[in-house]
C-alpha cells in the first residue's frame, strides 16, 4: 500500500444488505476494499417494522419468527463471494433501516459503509432507494455506493475521478481518493466544476465584453488549478499519475461526463457541510451522481475524521 494510503486507516467495513443482486454487488466491493486495507467486514440486515409481500401489500413483521431465518439467509448470502482472507461478521437488527445503519456505523466505529443503490422490484426497490438516500444525507462515515450495472473488475480501482470543491474539506476528500488509488491506480483525475456561468455577466451588464468573460474564465481556472495542486501532497505523485482538471457547467453532468471520458471505475465526491444551502447543493449534485453513475461512487462527509481503531459490534453478531 502506498504511503499516502497508510495515512487513512479503515479497520472495519459495514455492508448493509437486503439480499438483492445490487446488495450482492456491494458486498463484492466491500470485500475488495477490506482486503486492500486489511479490514474486517460486518454484513448487516435490518428487519423493518413492515416488509413487502406479493404485489406491494405489507404486514407487521413477526420478529421472533423472522430473525433466525434472516441470520440463515445472511450466511447463505456471503457464500457467493470469495472472502477467505477477509474476516466476516453477520448482524441482524430490527427497526428503521436508515437509523439502524447509522447507529451500527457509529457503534462499531466503521471506517466505511458500502451499499447498493437499487433494491428488489416493486416496493422493495422504492424502500432501498429511500434508505440509501437517507443514509447518504446523514452518514457519519464515508459511503461507497454500488450501481447494479457497474462493471465487475479485479483488484484495486485503477482509474479514479475525484470531484473537489476547493473548500476547507477538500483535502480529506482528495486524501481518501488517494488512499483508494494506492499503488495500483493508472490515473487519478482531481476535478473541479465551476457552476457559475461567466456569460451571464456579459448579458446582465453591457459594459462587460466577451474578452472580459474569457479573461475571467482563465483567472478562475488558474486559481482553481493552483488550489487543487496545493491540496495534493507531493509524495502522492510518486506512486500515482495525478491530473488536475477544471470545467464549467452543471456539476452532476460534468462529473458524469468526465467519468465517462476517463473510463473511471470509481468516483469520489465530498459533501459541503451542514448548512441548509449545503444540503440543497448536496441533494442536487451528489444524489444525482449516485443515481445515474454506472461506476461505484464514494461519498466523503465534510470534516470526517477516520477512527484510529475499530471496535467489535456492540449488538449481537455472528462471526464467520
Amino acid at each position: 500500500m502506498a504511503t499516502i494510503a497508510r495515512n487513512i486507516s479503515i479497520h472495519h467495513v459495514l455492508c448493509p444488505t437486503d439480499f438483492s443482486e445490487p446488495a450482492a454487488r456491494a458486498f463484492e466491493e466491500a470485500v475488495r476494499v477490506a482486503r486492500w486495507f486489511g479490514a474486517k467486514v460486518t454484513v448487516l440486515h435490518v428487519i423493518p417494522p413492515f416488509v413487502p409481500v406479493g404485489d406491494g401489500m405489507v404486514y407487521p413483521t413477526p420478529l421472533g419468527e423472522v430473525r433466525d431465518a434472516r441470520i440463515a439467509e445472511l450466511k447463505s448470502f456471503i457464500q457467493g463471494v470469495d472472502h477467505r482472507d477477509v474476516p466476516i461478521a453477520l448482524e441482524c437488527r430490527e427497526g428503521d433501516p436508515a437509523r439502524e445503519i447509522r447507529d451500527a456505523a457509529l457503534e462499531t466505529r466503521a471506517g466505511l459503509l458500502v451499499m447498493g443503490t437499487h433494491g428488489r422490484s416493486g416496493l422493495g426497490k422504492l424502500l432501498l432507494g429511500s434508505v440509501t438516500d437517507a443514509v447518504l444525507r446523514n452518514a457519519p462515515v464515508p459511503v461507497l455506493t454500488v450501481h447494479p450495472e457497474a462493471r465487475r473488475r479485479k483488484g484495486s480501482f485503477r482509474r479514479i475521478v475525484c470531484a473537489a470543491d476547493v473548500s476547507e474539506w477538500s483535502a480529506g476528500t482528495i486524501g481518501f481518493a488517494l488512499a483508494m488509488a494506492g499503488e495500483g491506480a493508472d490515473r487519478l483525475t482531481v476535478l473541479h466544476v465551476i457552476e457559475d456561468v461567466p456569460e451571464m455577466l456579459a448579458r446582465s451588464d453591457g459594459r462587460i465584453g466577451l474578452r472580459d468573460v474569457e479573461a475571467y474564465r482563465r483567472d478562475l481556472e488558474r486559481k482553481a488549478i493552483a488550489e487543487l495542486q496545493r491540496l495534493i501532497p507531493d509524495e502522492a505523485r510518486v506512486s500515482c499519475r495525478i491530473e488536475e482538471h477544471v470545467t464549467y457547467g452543471e456539476a452532476h453532468r460534468e462529473i458524469a461526463r468526465i467519468a465517462a471520458a476517463e473510463n473511471a471505475d470509481l468516483l469520489v465526491l465530498g459533501t459541503h457541510g451542514s448548512r441548509a444551502l449545503d444540503r440543497m447543493l448536496f441533494g442536487s449534485t451528489v444524489t444525482k451522481v449516485v443515481r445515474t453513475g454506472r461506476c461505484p461512487v464514494l461519498i466523503v462527509p465534510a470534516g470526517h475524521r477516520w477512527p484510529a481503531t475499530s471496535l467489535a459490534p456492540s449488538h449481537e453478531a455472528t462471526a464467520v
